[in-house]
């Protein structure tokens, strides 16, 4: 026969599970107190001057990187331009360049390499290029040479000419310097006309 069935509300109290707040009398959870809120709120700020203070030193680091490697911390270098010799020739000196760099001025009796015909300024402007500068000095030179040349002379001869570089000219210099040269060999008197 099986056991008498026993009615629920006459369970033994070992087996009764009863709800934490049923046994306390209360039916509405307990709410959190203030120092709890003021707890997590002490940590949301901490989290939060940590993460801008993270910030700070990776942006200060970047910057200290970029400014070490394009020396933003060394004072700027400046270039004091001399102006070379040459752009002080004039018209009618004889000149010697043996080593393509130092220029010497002879008399135009002894045998030189070349005779400067003519010298003129570059209009002032912005540096306007290798190209341009040099298309108006072969021009320029070009427009003089045949008021200067003896026309006996014009077969042996060719003509080049000096001009400023983009430092030269960004300190002032605009002087465009004509020579005339022997096609071979080197020039024992004057071609002046």
């Amino acid at each position: 026969m099986p056991p008498p069935a026993v009615p629920e509300d006459n369970l033994p109290a070992a087996e009764t599970e009863v709800p934490e707040s049923e046994a306390a009398g209360t039916a509405e959870p307990a709410e959190p107190t203030e120092p709890a809120k003021a707890g997590r709120r002490g940590r949301g700020l901490g989290m939060a001057a940590l993460f801008i203070i993270a910030a700070l030193a990776i942006v200060g680091g970047a910057i200290g990187t970029v400014g070490a490697l394009t020396h933003g911390f060394h004072k700027p270098v400046t270039v004091k331009y001399r102006e070379s010799a040459v752009f002080k020739l004039r018209m009618g000196d004889c000149v010697n360049a043996p080593n393509g760099r130092l220029v010497s001025v002879l008399p135009c009796s002894a045998p030189h390499e070349a005779e400067v015909f003519a010298t003129f300024r570059l209009p002032d402007s912005r540096w306007p290029g290798t190209p341009e500068v040099r298309a108006e000095a072969s021009s320029g030179c070009a427009s003089r040479l045949t008021a200067y040349l003896n026309p006996q002379l014009a077969i042996s001869l060719s003509q080049s000419y000096v001009f400023p570089d983009s430092v030269a000219w960004r300190a002032g210099t605009r002087t465009v310097v004509c020579e005339v040269r022997a096609t071979s060999g080197q020039l024992t008197g004057s071609v002046r006309g």
